[in-house]
């Protein structure tokens, strides 16, 4: 832990420019996540500083709603073109438990590097910093620059001198562990694991999930209610979801953007100003996917979907928001060139009320109280029977909630990769076999694993990317090795989102 800011740079500027949803600030990708720590999904009482421990290090909100933003903006641009996840579908795609597992795997990493002996000095630390190319103005370092940023990012200088303190340790790990001897028998053998692969169906049959698919009575609502108790408890539950369960002002919108190409705003402005003569209503989303600038606009129509307060820069918002329904702008001027916008529908904002959502949140209640044992061992022996005479699960989807990955590649030599962690034994019983379905059983959560072969081979791996694979594959070994002596202990006082 770095005690001081290194820099001695103690106040944060909040000014910073808001992002569009669409056209998304990239400066940070890979080394910053912008942060839910102020409107993020974790919520809890008490201690909200962590969500629980591993060994001597915590794990903080900020680092669980940053890796919750990574993973949330992962799966919105494969399965919906980058649109914001629903909270079913983060549910759906267990981005929750996911989060708790690859942090609780990045502090066994600091573990194992601290026991590895691996130091990283206050200097190089300082020197990283400085020559990142976010922080840099003609070249130098700038100190406003790396303020600024830090702060839009809601990071103190304390919090990302330590996250670069792991990070560098992390790389001075990798190395370590790279610096093994290469033969070219060893790199056959390397390539030959490779290329034996197996073509994998993932379904996963949780007890929470299963809860989900009960039908609660009026009657049972109605009792649950009638207690007291359950009624408070229903009221601080609501009064937690209030904000996201109150309906925002919000326009369904489309935008034409035109760039400003060579700094030649002029000749921008005109190429917008033509467009917008023969813009309609009924031709906008054909005349969005022909000349717009934005490459997801042409697949959409430049469809921007609903749009609330706060998504946009405040040169789109402002216009958008002052436009009636069906109302098409002239062009409008902000950071990224000239938008055409038309307001196709209005949503009128809307507070939640409790009498509205009561119900509701009750029967979720029940449903958590629910004992799901037997229904969950009765899941897993119907799909298990499906799986093995190769019949379809659509129906079974849907009667158990189950959660589906289809098509995963699995070789020998890296196993399921880090996206699944499954256990070192747990995949060798997988090549034991041509084919099969194989089980791990977690006590409130089954993991069925459906195994073929593939002729998807690949070709070999170059030596660095040999040398990078058996690093990584050591220290993920070295990692769950580790794992068995310091386990997540999550705080008391901190309620994460999928409890």
């Amino acid at each position: 832990m770095i005690p001081t800011n290194l820099f001695m740079e103690k106040e944060m500027s909040a000014s910073f420019q808001k992002k569009s949803s669409q056209i998304f600030l990239t400066l940070f990708i890979g080394i910053i996540v912008i942060s839910f720590v102020m409107s993020g999904p974790f919520f809890g009482t008490g201690t909200p500083d962590t969500i629980g421990t591993v060994g001597p290090h915590d794990i903080k909100v900020r680092e669980f709603n940053a890796e919750i933003q990574r993973q949330s903006q992962f799966y919105a641009q494969i399965f919906k073109g980058g649109q914001p996840l629903t909270s079913n579908e983060l549910a759906q795609y267990k981005v929750y438990d996911s989060a708790v597992r690859n942090l609780v795997s990045s502090k066994l990493k600091m573990i194992l590097a601290e026991e590895s002996g691996i130091a990283v000095g206050s200097e190089a630390i300082k020197e990283d910093i400085k020559k990142a190319p976010y922080f840099l103005t003609n070249g130098q370092f700038d100190i406003t620059k790396y303020k600024t940023l830090l702060s839009y990012n809601q990071l103190t200088p304390e919090d990302f001198e330590e996250d670069t303190l792991h990070r560098l340790r992390d790389q001075k790990l990798q190395a370590l562990n790279s610096e093994i001897s290469f033969s070219p028998e060893l790199i056959a053998t390397l390539n030959t694991l490779y290329k034996e692969k197996r073509l994998t169906n993932i379904i996963t049959i949780s007890a929470e999930d299963i809860k989900k698919t009960l039908t609660i009575s009026k009657k049972e609502i109605s009792d649950y209610l009638a207690v007291d108790v359950n009624k408070k408890r229903i009221e601080a539950a609501f009064n937690a979801r209030k904000e996201s369960l109150s309906q925002k002002e919000q326009i369904q919108a489309r935008h034409i953007l035109i760039t400003v190409k060579d700094g030649n705003e002029k000749a921008a402005l005109t190429k917008a100003q033509n467009i917008s003569k023969g813009l309609t209503i009924k031709n906008f989303a054909k005349k969005a996917s022909e000349f717009t600038d934005e490459p997801s606009g042409k697949t959409t129509g430049g469809n921007l979907n609903w749009v609330a307060r706060g998504q946009m820069v405040p040169e789109f918002e402002k216009a958008l928001f002052a436009m009636k329904t069906g109302e098409i702008s002239a062009p409008v001027k902000t950071e990224f060139g000239y938008h055409l916008i038309l307001a196709e529908a209005k949503k009128e904002a809307k507070e939640a009320k409790l009498a509205d959502f009561e119900a509701k949140i009750a029967s979720e209640f029940i449903q958590k109280e629910k004992d799901v044992k037997d229904l969950l061992s009765q899941a897993v022996t119907e799909v298990t029977e499906r799986l093995n005479s190769n019949r379809p699960l659509k129906e079974l989807k849907q009667k158990y909630n189950l959660s589906i990955k289809d098509n995963i590649t699995v070789n020998k030599l890296e196993g399921f990769g880090a996206d699944q962690a499954f256990k070192q034994d747990f995949v060798s019983e997988i090549f034991s076999k041509e084919k099969g379905v194989f089980t791990v059983n977690e006590g409130t959560k089954v993991i069925l694993v459906q195994s073929a072969p593939t002729t998807d081979l690949g070709k070999d791996y170059d030596l660095s990317t040999l040398k990078n694979m058996v690093a990584t594959k050591t220290i993920t070994t070295m990692i769950e090795k580790l794992g068995e002596s310091y386990s997540f202990k999550q705080n008391k006082f901190a309620r994460l989102p999928n409890q």
